[in-house]
């Protein structure tokens, strides 16, 4: 006889008899903003382990103070179940980011299955502990990828970014990005896609951003904070390369974000061993790994690819 699962209990095993079980009591439920500081103090439990988590739902905070009518946001939670479990699955337009506290991944993978997987979702920052609870997801859904890249993670505590210096060279100046120069950065970023140089205006405009210009006033290298707090992207112009403007960037952008509380972090393509070395002789240790992926869409929509 197949097993039965209790009353709203929903098994992401891979089991065959079990994965044919849907609850009908879940539910994709809004977090009102109303309580996003509830549930960001919920990733301060064994810090810094969830510190990424808590800066993500911090960063939301942030945002919609300073529009509090952002279109294509909702943070959503499992029939209301965030409070015992900590999960959540933000979709911020085409991009989506997930998290969840339980180590069973229970509620993250029934909360995944109610997502509407017509829609192409650019999926960020998953943690190689809840990498099984989408895979299961997208294969009993028949979702097909894209791409997938895996990033490695790197921290440095505040107390050592303020104690960088950095000593520019003639000509050049530091300051703040707007969104203008998020048109530049775009253009030669190559994990552009439908949608990015708005995503990157935002960015620019509303995290914590800096740009390297030359005399002329011409952007030669940047770095803005993505939503997890960590730094980047961090490019530098082509013309520009092999400069040292990219150390320049992490020293700066580590000191401004330590300036303003936060430790840094960097994710680096496991396969950039350029970037992973500069990161490392910059004091950065590799503390984690993250998937990004990119779901095909079913049907036509905007921000497909």
């Amino acid at each position: 006889m197949p097993r039965l699962l209790p009353k709203n209990v929903y098994s992401i095993s891979g089991d065959s008899d079990i994965d044919r079980i849907m609850v009908n009591e879940d539910k994709l439920q809004l977090i009102p903003q109303s309580e996003w500081i509830d549930l960001r103090d919920i990733y301060k439990v064994d810090w810094p382990k969830h510190e990424m988590a808590y800066n993500t739902i911090q960063n939301y905070i942030n945002w919609v103070k300073i529009d509090s009518r952002i279109k294509h946001l909702k943070i959503y939670s499992l029939s209301d179940s965030w409070r015992d479990n900590g999960t959540y699955i933000i979709v911020d337009r085409y991009q989506m980011f997930f998290y969840s506290i339980e180590e069973s991944n229970e509620s993250l993978g029934r909360a995944l299955r109610l997502i509407d997987w017509d829609y192409s979702y650019k999926i960020c920052y998953i943690r190689k502990c809840h990498r099984s609870a989408l895979d299961l997801v997208l294969k009993s859904a028949s979702i097909e990828l894209q791409w997938e890249t895996f990033t490695y993670l790197y921290h440095l505590p505040k107390e050592e970014s303020l104690k960088f210096e950095i000593n520019l060279p003639d000509g050049l100046r530091l300051k703040r990005l707007q969104a203008e120069h998020a048109i530049t950065a775009n253009n030669i970023w190559p994990h552009r896609c439908e949608g990015s140089e708005y995503f990157l205006k935002r960015l620019a405009v509303w995290n914590i951003s800096i740009g390297l210009f030359n005399e002329s006033d011409k952007l030669v290298a940047w770095c803005f904070c993505w939503q997890t707090g960590a730094m980047g992207p961090l490019e530098v112009a082509p013309e520009h390369l092999r400069k040292g403007y990219g150390t320049i960037m992490v020293k700066a952008i580590a000191r401004e974000l330590a300036n303003n509380g936060l430790n840094c972090y960097g994710t680096v393509l496991c396969t950039n061993k350029a970037s992973q070395g500069m990161f490392e002789k910059l004091g950065f240790k590799r503390v984690d790994g993250h998937y990004y992926v990119r779901n095909q869409p079913r049907k036509l929509v905007e921000w497909a690819c």
